[in-house]
């Protein structure tokens, strides 16, 4: 009680007289902390619940018996904690992925349940490791993919869980992205690309070798979801046919394609299974907001009484192998994730935990789902997050961008949006074009639009905003992560008078460095990249005038730079290279380097440290907006380049 006291007196020193309606002020650390509890999933009898949950202030594997009773924690990890974890079909061990430092080489451990015992299958320096597969027939066995004999390539391995054993099951010719085993673990189907930019999928002959059975080229959307339980087929989301993927299923024996479910407005989302018969029970569209489409209909009643359990969307995460229990989580403006136990033979939900419940005491900020038009017609998605109690005329705004960029914006909580929100600024999040799931049209309208038409999107976005009287033409803000990064960077440098302030994180700032330090595995994926961002041959004057590094002359904008020293993806010589320009230039920037970070934050103590100074730093150069002063967070990697 008493820090609270604390937080708020300084509130009171840092509140100005424009944001005197606002709603209470929420602590940093209720919206960047760790959750309360994250995640559960059942195990496969449907005994128990695993979750994820703090420990030290790390997130660690807990468990707990299904009624809820004797939580107990089952991992003691003390460095960058378990983030993602499933259950194995033996349901003695559960699998989870972890790196070390933000660089992304991922190793897969098996904790043992009973002993607490935790093992590295993938003890392997500089290699990148994942879970590709599971079977419920064969429940001590698990598929891997592995690069450990080429970075660029990926191997498939199967790995048993009893012995830790790996055995090298295919080995990747050159040009394979993926590997897709049938319901027996045994791998069939290879996703590749052509070398042009195209992709397709391949079938094992008679001599080991693969041959092509379904090609598309660049211009085309299609993922393979799973095979058929008979092993007959694979189910798709392909847009081959149409503008938007549709789920389908695809004969091997006749070539034939069945559309099972499609939406003209959207992509075909998540697929959820039966699991003992692997056909497909529901997918979930979105375009604005997210519906389900129910391809069972047993199912229908089960998803008409969970709509009414509670509010926002839900989703099933979790199913023991009998079907008869379901965790299903409800995700909406004003709690990330709310998580019920659903018995479907007695038809009743029972609430398991709220990821953050101390939200509750604090009233959150509107999310308004919308559509702007570009320049040339286009129209784009978008989310306009307004902040409570005070006139929503005339307002600071943030334009807060998306990374990927084939990603896209949601619907629902969002941490930062409530952050800035619950600060006085309006907050407009826009789905570019290329951001993924709007079809295939909208996805082309980016080829080699980095800078270009992408950007054009993001300004007439803001315009947008300025024209319907939201938004403060004086006061705009653009922000973003990864490529958001980059729109940061091109918004300062290419319409330098728009912004007031920017923030940076994990940015690219040079497209031609960063096409040639991306991790080696992403170079199979070099002629899509050419096509999607630009040719490093044939496009090299283009890509060189979109890089805003070559335009730091032109930034006058304060800017805050976010980065992490382990970063693979965007390699910390992008911001280092860019804050050097700028500051021979004789332009001021601030540039913060998180020492155990990659792309993103995966420390508690990072995330609240940069949430703290991202606050601090638009405060002072965006009038009428409060804050929580930044002080610095015991446990952080962060410094500040001078």
């Amino acid at each position: 009680m008493r820090r609270l006291m604390l937080v708020s007196a300084a509130v009171l020193m840092v509140t100005s007289a424009a944001s005197a309606g606002l709603p209470g002020m929420i602590p940093r650390d209720v919206l960047f902390g760790n959750p309360e509890r994250l995640a559960p999933e059942l195990s496969p009898d449907g005994s128990l619940i695993a979750y994820i949950a703090p420990a030290g202030g790390v997130l660690n594997l807990w468990l707990m018996n299904a009624d809820g009773s004797d939580p107990r924690q089952i991992t003691f990890d003390e460095g960058r904690g378990v983030t993602n974890y499933f259950w194995a079909e033996n349901g003695r061990h559960i699998l989870y992925m972890q790196d070390q430092a933000g660089e992304e080489n991922t190793h897969v451990y098996r904790l043992d349940v009973a002993t607490g015992e935790v093992t590295d299958l993938t003890p392997f320096e500089g290699v990148k490791a994942y879970v590709s597969a599971t079977d419920r027939d064969n429940p001590d066995m698990i598929l891997i993919e592995m690069n450990a004999d080429n970075p660029m390539l990926f191997d498939s391995y199967e790995a048993d869980l009893n012995t830790g054993a790996l055995t090298l099951v295919e080995s990747n010719p050159g040009f394979i992205l993926g590997w897709i085993p049938d319901e027996n673990l045994v791998v069939r189907v290879a996703f590749a690309m052509d070398g042009e930019g195209g992709q397709m999928l391949m079938e094992k002959d008679s001599e080991g070798g693969w041959t092509p059975f379904l090609s598309w080229g660049v211009e085309e959307q299609v993922y393979p979801v799973r095979m058929t339980g008979d092993g007959s087929g694979i189910y798709l989301n392909s847009t081959l046919g149409s503008n938007t993927s549709r789920l389908v299923r695809y004969d091997f024996a006749t070539g034939e394609e069945t559309v099972l479910a499609s939406d003209p407005l959207c992509d075909a989302g998540r697929v959820f299974f039966d699991e003992s018969t692997v056909e497909p029970r529901a997918v979930s569209f979105t375009h604005l907001r997210t519906r389900v489409e129910i391809l069972d209909p047993s199912l229908q009643a089960d998803y008409d009484y969970l709509a009414t359990v509670h509010e926002g969307d839900f989703f099933i995460t979790s199913a023991d192998h009998a079907d008869d229990r379901w965790i299903v989580g409800y995700t909406s403006v004003d709690n990330p994730l709310n998580y019920y136990l659903y018995d479907r033979s007695e038809g009743t939900a029972a609430f398991l935990f709220s990821a953050i419940p101390a939200l509750e005491d604090y009233e959150l900020a509107e999310v308004r789902p919308l559509l702007i038009p570009a320049r040339d017609g286009l129209m784009l998605p978008s989310y306009l997050t307004l902040p409570a109690g005070v006139d929503t005329t005339g307002l600071p705004t943030v334009l807060f961008v998306h990374g990927g960029p084939w990603a896209r914006d949601h619907y629902g909580y969002d941490p930062i949006t409530q952050l800035l929100a619950n600060r006085g600024f309006a907050v407009l999040q826009v789905n570019f074009r290329g951001s993924s799931g709007f079809g295939r049209d909208f996805l082309n309208a980016a080829n080699r639009e980095w800078g270009g038409a992408m950007q054009d999107d993001i300004t007439d976005a803001a315009m947008w905003a300025v024209e319907q009287g939201y938004a403060d033409p004086g006061r705009l803000v653009i922000a973003g992560a990864s490529y958001g990064g980059y729109a940061t960077l091109a918004g300062v440098a290419f319409t330098p008078d728009l912004y007031a302030a920017a923030v940076d994180l994990f940015g690219p700032s040079n497209l031609i460095t960063f096409r040639q330090s991306v991790p080696a595995y992403w170079r199979p994926m070099d002629a899509l990249l050419d096509a999607r961002i630009g040719s490093l041959d044939e496009d090299a004057d283009m890509l060189a005038d979109r890089s805003p590094m070559n335009h730091a002359d032109e930034i006058r904008t304060p800017l805050l730079v976010i980065q992490g020293a382990n970063d693979p993806r965007v390699v910390q010589a992008e911001s280092d290279q860019l804050v050097e320009a700028l500051r021979t230039a004789g332009t001021a920037v601030e540039y913060v380097l998180y020492a155990d970070e990659g792309h993103g934050f995966a420390l508690e103590a990072n995330n609240l440290d940069f949430a703290g100074r991202m606050e601090e730093f638009l405060a002072r150069h965006i009038e009428g907006v409060r804050f929580e002063p930044w002080t610095p967070v015991e446990g952080s990697t962060a410094s500040v380049v001078e």
